[in-house]
C-alpha cells in the first residue's frame, strides 16, 4: 500500500466517524498530519518522547484540538526528577501525556498536569 493508500483510507475512516455523528482520533500517524489534521478531531500518540518527535504533533495544538500521549520509559517510571522534566516539556508542548507500564496492567500511572 502507498501512502496515498493511507490517506484515503483514514479520510474515509474520518468521514464515516462523522457521518454517524463520532470523534476521531489519528493514532500514530506523524507523517500524514499536515495531510489529516483538518479531518480528525485529535491526535493519539505513543512514544513520541523516546523518538523526539512530540513537536511534530504540534499542528493539532495550534488546531486547538488535543493530544493524547503515552510513554512507556522505565526511567520515565524509576526517576522522579526525569519525570519532571518530561512532564514539563509535554505540558509546555500542549499534550496531555502520561507514563503507563508497557503491560498496560494498570500497576502504576503518572499524569502530566
Amino acid at each position: 500500500l502507498s501512502g496515498n493508500d493511507q490517506l484515503a483510507y483514514n479520510r474515509f475512516l474520518a468521514s464515516a466517524a462523522h457521518e454517524r455523528g463520532l470523534l476521531i482520533g489519528l493514532k500514530n500517524d506523524l507523517d500524514q498530519i499536515s495531510e489529516l489534521v483538518a479531518e480528525f478531531d485529535f491526535a493519539v500518540n505513543e512514544e513520541c518522547y523516546e523518538y523526539d518527535e512530540c513537536e511534530r504533533l504540534s499542528l493539532f495544538i495550534d488546531a486547538g484540538k488535543p493530544v493524547l500521549h503515552a510513554e512507556y520509559s522505565e526511567t520515565l517510571v524509576s526517576d522522579a526528577e526525569a519525570r519532571t522534566l518530561f512532564c514539563d516539556e509535554m505540558v509546555a508542548l500542549g499534550l496531555s501525556s502520561m507514563v503507563l507500564p508497557l503491560e498496560l496492567d494498570d500497576s502504576f500511572r503518572f499524569v502530566c498536569d
